[in-house]
């Protein structure tokens, strides 16, 4: 039999199923914390090192933005009655600092000089939180829960410019790093 009707069609949900699905969507969110406090964490370090004064203003909007973005990934808890992890966030600054050594020893093993490998790392991390934005915003739309999404798409478009705008700093500044061993 073929449904012709042009009305929405609700599956009723028992209350065990529905905090099932909270309880992952929770899981997810820490995810989505731990990725964007590592972000913000090593784009900190990053700003500090750059001298070049477009990318050094760059990189301290997309600072700003970044502290917005981690509070807007502890809002997604409450969209679903739950409360943000403190230790998912501290995990998220120590990832950030492992990423910043391990930028280190890429320069050092490619013979680079500055802060380009920063630069490149802040591409990985950003790319990781964009993503795990993305699936929140999946889990909004799954949950049916409008305001999740209302949170992650704002922060997705920009951290989509914000990418190609890390992008576009790095590769600028690598082979004047590499071949030439300058700062920026």
């Amino acid at each position: 039999m073929q449904n012709n009707s042009t009305q929405p069609v609700r599956i009723e949900l028992d209350k065990a199923c529905r905090e099932e699905q909270f309880d992952r969507a929770e899981a997810w969110f820490k995810n989505v914390q731990l990725t964007q406090a590592s972000f913000r964490q090593l784009l900190e370090d990053t700003v500090e090192k750059i001298e070049e004064p477009h990318i050094k203003d760059y990189l301290h909007t997309m600072l700003e933005q970044a502290r917005a973005h981690e509070t807007q990934a502890e809002a997604l808890f409450a969209e679903i009655g739950c409360t943000p992890s403190a230790v998912r966030a501290t995990l998220g600054e120590f990832l950030g600092k492992g990423r910043e050594l391990w930028a280190d020893i890429i320069a050092f093993s490619g013979s680079a000089k500055g802060p380009w490998q920063d630069l490149q790392q802040l591409y990985i991390a950003n790319l990781n939180s964009m993503s795990a934005f993305a699936v929140a915003e999946q889990l909004g739309l799954a949950l049916g829960i409008p305001a999740i999404v209302e949170i992650t798409f704002g922060v997705i478009a920009q951290k989509s410019t914000d990418h190609l705008l890390l992008q576009e700093c790095a590769l600028e500044m690598c082979s004047k790093s590499i071949l030439y061993h300058e700062s920026f």
